[in-house]
């Protein structure tokens, strides 16, 4: 009896009641545009945690654990990836675009996964325009500009320098970048499947990088076996404007130098 009063007495606590709140504020909605109508053919995904686009190097599972912790709370404004879920770049917002190259901060972390970084005043936000010019290649078909008409554009517009982390203005080369590199066409002339995938692949620097070195693999006394010299000369020139956009990741030690002494 005692115990049924007990609990008549302490009436069950009300469940609490929610309504739905905006993912975003009006200027962060009207910015989000903004990046969407510049990156047509990408994904923009907001406030994305760091621990989701990177992962610690170390095999030992303590380690691991530590550096994972490590991650807890630290997000981008938003990480762009292609339409392969491939990550592109990821863009953050500051007050004077003033980026912290500390040991440990964000950006210091971004540059050592090799993970390509923006930093923009958000008092002062690019327009769609502006972000066109100054993402490049991630706006094909678009074209693009002479790198030295639109560097310095893209400085003045946006208020100030660009404070960018290992990114180049373009991420890759272009198609019309190949045709300003081959302009006399012998390639595409006398090879025209091989200068096809070199068009394919142009936007994906590896993956560029990867075929341009398979064409070698007949080579004889170091020189590609079939390719005329113009041929291999613009093949060349290729190779070589790919080169800074290309991603290296850190290879890990295999061998302990201590046994080479």
């Amino acid at each position: 009896m005692l115990s049924r009063l007990l609990k008549k007495s302490h009436p069950p606590e009300a469940i609490p009641t929610f309504t739905k709140k905006p993912f975003f504020r009006s200027e962060q909605k009207a910015f989000y545009g903004r990046l969407r109508r510049a990156l047509p053919k990408c994904y923009v995904f907001p406030d994305v945690e760091l621990r989701a686009l990177m992962t610690p190097i170390s095999t030992d599972i303590k380690q691991r654990r530590s550096e994972k912790e490590f991650l807890v709370g630290r997000k981008v404004d938003y990480a762009v990836f292609d339409a392969r879920l491939t990550l592109l770049c990821v863009i953050e917002l500051k007050t004077g675009a003033v980026l912290d190259n500390t040991p440990g901060s964000n950006a210091q972390l971004l540059k050592g996964a090799g993970i390509k970084h923006f930093c923009w005043d958000k008092q002062k936000l690019p327009t769609s325009e502006q972000m066109m010019r100054l993402f490049g290649s991630f706006t094909l078909p678009a074209p693009a500009k002479n790198d030295n008409e639109a560097q310095p554009a893209a400085s003045t517009e946006l208020g100030g320098p660009v404070s960018v982390v290992g990114m180049p203005r373009h991420i890759s080369l272009t198609p019309e970048t190949l045709d300003r590199l081959a302009p006399l066409g012998h390639t595409k002339a006398a090879y025209p499947h091989v200068w096809e995938r070199i068009r394919i692949f142009c936007t994906e620097p590896n993956h560029l990088d990867d075929y341009l070195n398979s064409l070698s693999i007949q080579s004889r006394a170091g020189k590609r076996a079939g390719f005329p010299h113009e041929v291999l000369t613009e093949i060349t020139d290729i190779e070589e404007a790919n080169a800074p956009f290309l991603t290296r990741v850190p290879e890990k030690a295999t061998w302990d130098d201590v046994f080479n002494r």
